[in-house]
């Protein structure tokens, strides 16, 4: 059917009814973002894909960023992003669609001349929820520095149309800095605290997201261990906990801050112990590649006094021999200014001396908190860009092995 008049009446029967929405518009205003808003329950799960183009107002970004429980992103293009599409699923479960010429403002509402077909049948409104899909994986997590950025250049836009294009180029060269980069701009976002313990359909897609770009990290340097010396460093011997949960586990809080990608003692090692806290892999040392809001660290790490006992025990021990003392301490100064020990007022690795003051270091480690010797590489690093990373986890894991050699427990 097509609908030349009263569009806005049209959408809002249908909203009224509305399960869930997908919109994928080049430009939402506070009248269209206040129409939809008003038009829907509270109940109704949301979907946005909005376009970059300097006409939406930054009243709709800051509304999204209010309510964390709103899918939404912004999508960049080369181009011009200017689709104008509503997808709804009523409560009765079926979809219907309009796609037309009606931005999501008052003067496409309501106002101009514009021309949009209502869609009904139901494996053709599936193709287009696919399409919104397809898109919107590539789409941007809408954050506080962006909405800063957009504000800004939004007010002055106003103020001088002329600036419009060379305002939106850079708008959209900052969204996507991560172009290069293994890990993308939404796959760091989504550890910005404000996220951690918020589960959306938004959030849950882009964890997933980070769980395998880390296994296809795993595939890329796991089978080049022993080109690199790691000859005695494992993955997990669970496939599924190779890389750590990627979902909401009641156990651990209902939150996630951070995941990794790990390596320690194989499945025989763990034989050597009696108890299943022993046993556990996250309790034991290893070496791990793990990726936070602003970084991805690369870090050896010994666990609490949960199942890591035997590992501190062996290392104390360890490092009351004057060679091994000599050996750990050499290992230590090989890994550069980047490496920090988690102890309170460590020094600079580069400001340790000898290894008698290494050694009076780490005996202040206590045994109820992790104990970690890393470095974190900022996220827009070259390091970390798609053609290298592979090559740098695998030199930095090689630098951290005769450190883990001598502070496993055998």
């Amino acid at each position: 059917m097509i609908i030349i008049e009263k569009f806005k009446d049209f959408l809002a029967t249908e909203l009224k009814e509305a399960k869930s929405i997908w919109i994928a518009s080049a430009m939402i205003s506070k009248y269209g973002w206040n129409f939809i808003q008003r038009n829907i329950s509270d109940e109704t799960i949301q979907h946005y894909l909005i376009g970059i183009d300097l006409a939406t107002e930054p009243f709709v970004f800051e509304s999204i960023l209010s309510d964390l429980n709103i899918n939404a992103k912004i999508y960049e293009t080369s181009f011009t992003f200017h689709p104008k599409v509503y997808l709804i699923e009523k409560t009765n479960n079926s979809l219907i669609a309009f796609i037309g010429s009606s931005n999501t403002t008052s003067w496409g509402l309501e106002k101009n001349v514009e021309m949009n077909y209502c869609i009904r049948n139901q494996e053709e409104c599936k193709k287009i929820q696919r399409w919104f899909n397809r898109l919107y994986k590539n789409g941007y997590l809408i954050t506080n520095e962006f909405v800063k950025n957009y504000k800004s250049k939004f007010e002055k836009a106003v103020k001088n149309r002329k600036e419009i294009e060379k305002d939106s180029f850079e708008i959209s060269e900052q969204v996507s800095l991560d172009k290069g980069q293994f890990f993308s701009k939404n796959q760091h976002e989504i550890f910005n605290k404000k996220y951690h313990r918020i589960n959306n359909e938004n959030l849950k897609e882009i964890r997933k997201s980070v769980k395998d770009s880390l296994l296809t990290l795993h595939r890329k340097i796991y089978p080049k261990f022993s080109d690199y010396d790691l000859i005695d460093l494992h993955c997990h011997h669970q496939p599924r906990e190779i890389v750590s949960r990627h979902y909401f586990n009641p156990f651990s809080g209902n939150y996630i801050n951070a995941m990794w990608l790990h390596y320690g003692k194989s499945p025989e090692q763990f034989q050597n112990y009696s108890t299943e806290d022993e046993k556990s892999f996250i309790n034991n040392i290893r070496i791990q590649v793990i990726i936070h809001e602003t970084s991805v660290g690369i870090w050896l790490v010994l666990g609490t006094d949960w199942g890591s006992k035997k590992d501190r025990e062996h290392f104390r021990k360890q490092m009351q021999d004057i060679a091994t003392q000599k050996r750990f301490f050499d290992a230590i100064k090989v890994l550069g200014d980047d490496y920090w020990i988690n102890i309170p007022n460590a020094p600079a690795i580069k400001d340790i001396k000898t290894p008698s003051e290494l050694v009076r270091l780490t005996n202040q480690e206590k045994l109820e908190d992790y104990f970690i010797i890393g470095c974190d590489i900022d996220w827009l690093d070259e390091r970390l860009s798609k053609n290298v990373i592979a090559e740098t986890i695998l030199q930095e894991f090689k630098k951290l092995y005769p450190l883990y050699e001598i502070m496993r427990h055998k």
